[in-house]
């Protein structure tokens, strides 16, 4: 490759960088957002090997110097991702929410696309039981929208994720065939901090973003299962209780496994263990540049 041609290239990658970043600002989908970081590694290994010839006048080609600077991407990128968990463990933030109901409407972000998948859960027969929110840390809150379908046996949980580049919703599907077991289709592209238990079945599809599609997956997986499926408690305060004693499940299930420190020891130690910490460490390291949640992540 030429100086030129890299030049070229390197300002097409900051054009295209530029113009997904504004649109994941307004649409933070999973596949932006994962675009955007590949845009961000190619672009700082190739500019990085590109101003190395322009001001150091080095004379060693492009095949050397851009795996070089991205090998070194990729080495800062896991050190801060090792130190945002790190400090992610010893912050308030919890790894399993309480939910409460608000008085204020939780209302959807004011976009086309938002628009039109709330349309599509209301056509897709789901009603809405109870505007939520869960205090993360501070001021910062998260807001969440439960639905039921007309059968009450199947439970949509919308969550606003509060980020930096916009609030992007996260779609939750829950079926159960008894009290301890759960069947859970979901779109969530933020690690799981701790583990499932074993009598649930758990799906996690990032890529999809259309509860219609994740509905169909639900439903397809529940067919193999063959059992009439239970009823989720129809009224609104008891159906976040149930939503709440399901995190403690998990709390409790991820304190066992030794993912989480008892919650005596959390304010001295932090809430996640060594092994906890690695776990979260390799999902946004796998989720940042592959997609991929990992095969322990739904267990």
């Amino acid at each position: 490759m030429t100086d030129s041609v890299v030049g070229i290239l390197v300002v097409g990658l900051a054009g295209l960088l530029l113009a997904v970043t504004l649109r994941v600002r307004q649409i933070p989908t999973f596949s932006l957002v994962l675009l955007s970081r590949w845009l961000r590694w190619i672009l700082f290994g190739f500019g990085m090997a590109y101003l190395a010839r322009l001001w150091f006048e080095s004379d060693r080609p492009y095949w050397a110097l851009a795996p070089s600077f991205l090998l070194l991407w990729i080495l800062i990128e896991s050190v801060y991702t090792w130190l945002v968990v790190r400090a992610l463990s010893l912050s308030n933030i919890p790894v399993y929410p309480s939910y409460r109901s608000t008085d204020r409407e939780v209302t959807w972000p004011v976009a086309r696309d938002y628009l039109r998948i709330k349309d599509e859960i209301h056509s897709l027969g789901f009603e809405v039981r109870s505007s939520l929110s869960a205090d993360l840390s501070g001021e910062i809150e998260m807001g969440s929208i439960l639905y039921l379908n007309k059968d009450g046996n199947i439970r949509l949980q919308v969550i606003f994720a509060p980020r930096a580049t916009g609030r992007p919703a996260v779609f939750c599907v829950y079926s159960s065939y008894s009290v301890n077991n759960r069947w859970v289709t979901d779109n969530a592209w933020l690690p799981h901090g701790g583990v499932f238990p074993e009598e649930w079945n758990v799906l996690r599809k990032p890529f999809n973003g259309s509860p219609k599609a994740l509905l169909g997956i639900h439903r397809k997986e529940l067919e193999q299962a063959k059992e009439d499926l239970g009823k989720f408690v129809e009224d609104p305060e008891e159906l976040i209780d149930q939503l709440n004693e399901e995190q403690g499940v998990l709390d409790r299930e991820s304190t066992e496994k030794g993912i989480l420190f008892p919650r005596g020891m959390r304010p001295e130690l932090g809430k996640l263990t060594g092994d906890g910490r690695y776990r979260v460490w390799k999902q946004i390291l796998l989720l940042n540049y592959l997609g991929r949640v990992g095969k322990e992540a739904a267990k």
